[in-house]
Order: C-alpha cells, then sequence, then structure tokens
C-alpha cells in the first residue's frame, strides 16, 4: 500500500511538496521532500511528479505514470538522466508512518490527485 498520482487532476500546486518538507522538517523545506512537482522549458504549462519510494521512482506526468526501478536507470542510460539524480539523493517516502493521520501529502492536496490504495 503507497502513495499514487493521478497526473490527469493535478494541478501542480506543490501543496504535496510542501507538506512533505514540513513533515520531515517542521519547516517548509523543499529540499528534503520526498515527492517534487517539476515544470520544463520546452513545453509551457507542461508539469509532472516525481515520487521517491524505497527502491524506485514513480514518474506521474500528463502522458501516463512511468515506473523507474533505482539503479536500472543508470546501468540502461549510461549513467542516468541528470535530472533525476537530486531525487536519488533524497530520502524514500516513509508514508508518514509517525503520523496517526497517515500521509500528510494526502490530507492537503486540493483536488485529490494523490491518494492511497
Amino acid at each position: 500500500m503507497g502513495i499514487k498520482i493521478d497526473p490527469l487532476k493535478c494541478i501542480a500546486c506543490m501543496a504535496c511538496e510542501l507538506a512533505c518538507g514540513y513533515h520531515r522538517d517542521d519547516a517548509f523545506a523543499l529540499l528534503s521532500s520526498c515527492v517534487v512537482v517539476y515544470r520544463t522549458r520546452e513545453r509551457k504549462d507542461y508539469f509532472g511528479v516525481v515520487l521517491k519510494e524505497e527502491d524506485s521512482l514513480v514518474i506521474a506526468r500528463p502522458e501516463g505514470l512511468e515506473v523507474k526501478k533505482i539503479g536500472a536507470a543508470e546501468e540502461d542510460s549510461g549513467g542516468g538522466d541528470a535530472s533525476a539524480k537530486p531525487m536519488l539523493l533524497r530520502e524514500a517516502c516513509d508514508l508518514c508512518e509517525d503520523r496517526d493521520d497517515g500521509p500528510l501529502c494526502i490530507q492537503v492536496c486540493p483536488v485529490e490527485a494523490v491518494y492511497q490504495d
């Protein structure tokens, strides 16, 4: 049972990223968040969400979800995508295990794009 992201509902408000950073550091520290909303320069108004799990990166984009196993991505592409490397340095999602109410990112998402199955 993990966190899921519906990329078609996501509005890139970054509430999940802020909540995760706050949960980990008791401050709005984006660098400690295990979920990241990213935008591209090539396509206006295009964004996605990356979630670091224990052994994989879940990449949610408008065209669908992609799961990349950590380690396999670097081997396949001869070093990995440089944009994914900062995510590899972050801690994996622990589902806010110390919270009785469950993951904070789910509670703060205004459009229910982040959910748990």
